[in-house]
């Protein structure tokens, strides 16, 4: 991935950054959080998937991960029965596919993480995301599969993610890889919600075979992407806001701790 640079923005946008990561630390809940060793991503850039890995298909017919991998790939480890974070991300990417339909130049697949889905609860998983996209997504744009205990945990240990099974479903992170057509992860995408843009350009760097290091999510506050340029570059427009909501909050903090000062000094 390619950023711009430019000799003040990248400082202030920093300094910025620092401030609202603070803050969004603080809104963070629910199972977007990363709670230990043993629910999170640890990426593996430029590793590729091992072979033999084999899912069954929301058609119930037996497939190989590595068959699938003829174009790039989207690739995203949910659980069917998923009511919150799941959810989410797969109406992210429903929403992508209704702007940039996954046809011959890349796929998306969605893999269960529970052994005990089924291929029916795949099959209807993705009639609802197919239907919601509204796009004439074709059959194998997005394949929903479903596997037992070693292929999932082989899959994930490949991926460098992991997750635990908890009183209501799953504990894990919300994380899209991106794969390249000989299964090498060359992307990692986090969050919830996803812009059209950097799956595109994800895609892209997936079809040159390019390992490209992860965006923060807040970093994009500062950085635009350019078609052109197949990158970043940094935004003038956002950083400015971004600066003018950052000497507001400074401006109330100092009222804030001022106003206080005086009536402790007028008692």
């Amino acid at each position: 991935m390619k950023i711009t640079k430019y000799r003040y923005g990248i400082p202030i946008c920093s300094i910025l950054l620092s401030f609202l990561i603070s803050l969004e630390a603080r809104a963070i809940t629910g199972k977007t959080l990363e709670t230990g060793p043993d629910v999170g991503v640890q990426e593996r850039l430029g590793a590729v998937l091992p072979a033999g890995l084999g899912f069954t298909s929301e058609s119930g017919e037996k497939v190989s991960l590595n068959s699938l991998m003829d174009r790039p790939a989207v690739l995203y480890l949910s659980y069917y029965r998923c009511v919150d974070l799941c959810r989410a991300v797969s109406g992210s990417l429903a929403a992508i596919a209704a702007q940039y339909p996954p046809k011959g130049d890349y796929r998306i697949i969605t893999v269960s993480m529970d052994e005990r889905d089924t291929p029916a609860d795949a099959l209807g998983k993705k009639r609802d995301y197919l239907s919601a996209s509204g796009a004439a997504i074709p059959e194998d744009g997005w394949r929903f599969l479903v596997g037992d205990k070693e292929n999932i945990a082989g899959l994930a240990s490949s991926l460098g993610i992991s997750f635990r099974r908890s009183s209501d479903g799953f504990d894990h992170p919300a994380a899209l890889v991106i794969l390249s057509k000989t299964g090498r992860i060359v992307r990692y995408i986090r969050g919830e919600r996803f812009l059209t843009a950097e799956i595109r350009m994800a895609v892209a760097e997936a079809a040159d075979n390019k390992p490209a290091p992860t965006v923060p999510r807040l970093l994009k506050l500062c950085y635009r992407y350019d078609p052109g340029s197949r990158g970043y570059v940094l935004d003038a427009l956002k950083v400015s806001g971004l600066g003018v909501l950052f000497g507001s909050a400074l401006l109330f903090i100092y009222l804030n701790y001022s106003g206080r000062k005086g009536r402790r000094d007028g008692e």
